[in-house]
């Protein structure tokens, strides 16, 4: 069983004019990092299974001590689907999309991601190839896990969108022809489908 997990993350420790970030510039493959939107896709040579989205929170840290303590941390309801399965002997296609807004600014525009997904397996080894689609802020990460947990980042996309004028001229509509990247990456494997060690790819961003 492998995870594909695409997650889109605030490269600021504060945005949107003082909402809490993620508090890191790059990308990341531990599940313990931050992310505004999280979607989680298991896999494996012959199935897809159930999706898990979700989000790590924010705070309103910009208003000071006092409100930040008596708002708290809220939580986004991150819808997701998973749509065009196709399953065949030694390969699986997908495709899946996470929306989630701002839990804490009512009416915010909500954080559209798409993801165009394959994989092939051909004896030890496995490919993987992606389309990232939505909008354009905040940054954008792709990577996949075996069951390990060891892994790969597949894309890296960095927005040029600024930390409070992002939300609002970047996030209107699902923007779901808006290509962001593509990805491609060949792994080596070994019995049960987890990876040889950790690996690279080659991906491009728009």
């Amino acid at each position: 069983m492998y995870y594909l997990v695409f997650r889109r993350y605030a490269p600021f420790s504060q945005f949107g004019f003082g909402f809490e970030g993620d508090h890191r510039s790059g990308p990341s493959i531990s599940l313990v990092d931050s992310a505004r939107t999280i979607g989680m896709v298991p896999f494996s040579s012959d199935s897809v299974s159930d999706m898990d989205a979700f989000s790590s929170g924010t705070e309103l840290t910009g208003a000071g001590i006092d409100v930040q303590e008596f708002l708290g941390k809220h939580f986004s309801e991150v819808e997701a689907k998973v749509i065009n399965q196709e399953i065949s002997p030694g390969s699986i296609s997908f495709s899946a999309t996470t929306s989630g807004a701002n839990p804490l600014a009512p009416g915010a525009p909500a954080i559209d991601t798409a993801i165009d997904f394959s994989a092939q397996w051909s004896g030890d080894h496995v490919s993987f190839e992606g389309t990232l689609r939505g909008d354009n802020f905040p940054n954008a990460e792709v990577f996949v896990l075996d069951r390990a947990g060891y892994g790969g980042l597949l894309f890296d996309g960095r927005t040029t969108g600024g930390r409070n004028t992002g939300p609002m001229t970047r996030l209107w509509g699902k923007h779901a022809q808006q290509v962001l990247g593509s990805f491609s990456a060949i792994v080596s494997t070994q019995s049960g489908e987890e990876f040889m060690n950790s690996f690279s790819c080659h991906a491009t961003t728009m």
